[in-house]
């Protein structure tokens, strides 16, 4: 039974872990467009792109 629970449980910690990434890298590549003014995308040094 408590090997069964470590299982369920990590299971659920993968499967957050990589809907977190795959969601990050989504964002990272669609940006929201109320957040950039203009078409214009901020990276992590804050520095705009286009």
């Amino acid at each position: 039974m408590r090997e069964t629970l470590k299982r369920i449980v990590l299971v659920i910690f993968v499967l957050l872990l990589l809907t977190a990434v795959s969601g990050f890298f989504y964002v990272q590549k669609h940006p929201l467009e109320g957040n950039s003014p203009a078409g214009k995308v901020l990276n992590f040094s804050g520095q705009q792109t286009k």
